[in-house]
């Protein structure tokens, strides 16, 4: 070896493997089930109990008020038709006067039908079945300012039938819905009922569910109905 060359430096030793920097802990996910908010159905009867939902508010299928619109319908025809052809048949000295008339005469006897019309949709429309986790409550609208409402405990309850007559019933799928006790003067019946099988369904569902987490009836039940209340104005 040549003592004026120097000895080459060794490679400097090679870096160990590099620590990853540790990741910051993931943020916890969005919530995508947030609370649902309480239901909207009011139950008209202050007999709910701690806990218990509303499941489901049963209301009539339209179809019980086609006849009356349908006659309302022929109703205004018929006056508005009277009411044009009137002055046709007076004299020319009075057909001003008769067209005035009848005229004002087809507005009042139109605002009347509407009127009717609204009241007898009003009442069809209140009456109802409220179904909760603890109970059934049926509310009757008698008149527009008279209203019965009935409870009775899902322990009560025994049987759900269902009634459908009729090619009418059967295509536009309605019927009778019947909720029956031990007591026949405790049976609940619900005419008009939309999908009445289905409804059916979700009231033995619940009933099960109920009877399931050990349900009882309250102190207040009686042969199967706990309030029967009338409400007059």
């Amino acid at each position: 070896m040549n003592p004026d060359q120097q000895p080459q430096n060794p490679l400097p030793p090679a870096d160990p493997t590099p620590t990853p920097a540790p990741t910051p802990a993931p943020a916890p996910p969005a919530d995508n089930n947030p609370a649902q908010p309480a239901s909207k159905v009011a139950n008209p009867l202050s007999a709910m109990q701690p806990g218990e939902q509303v499941i489901c508010e049963i209301t009539r299928h339209p179809i019980g008020l086609i006849a009356n619109y349908i006659v309302s319908g022929f109703l205004l025809i018929f006056f508005a038709v009277a009411a044009v052809l009137a002055p046709r048949f007076a004299s020319d000295e009075l057909r001003h006067n008769v067209s005035i008339w009848a005229g004002g005469s087809f507005v009042i006897v139109a605002a009347f039908i509407m009127l009717a019309l609204y009241i007898m949709t009003k009442v069809y429309k209140g009456n109802c079945w409220i179904v909760t986790s603890d109970s059934l409550t049926q509310v009757t609208q008698v008149s527009l300012f008279s209203r019965q409402s009935s409870q009775l405990s899902l322990h009560n309850l025994e049987d759900v039938t269902v009634q459908q007559n009729g090619i009418i019933q059967s295509m536009f799928n309605y019927g009778t819905l019947r909720a029956e006790t031990a007591g026949e003067r405790s049976k609940f019946v619900f005419r008009y009922c939309p999908d009445p099988n289905a409804r059916a369904r979700d009231i033995l569902m619940t009933r099960e569910t109920f009877m399931a987490a050990g349900g009882f009836p309250s102190k207040n039940d009686g042969p199967g109905v706990n309030f029967n209340t009338e409400v007059d104005h």
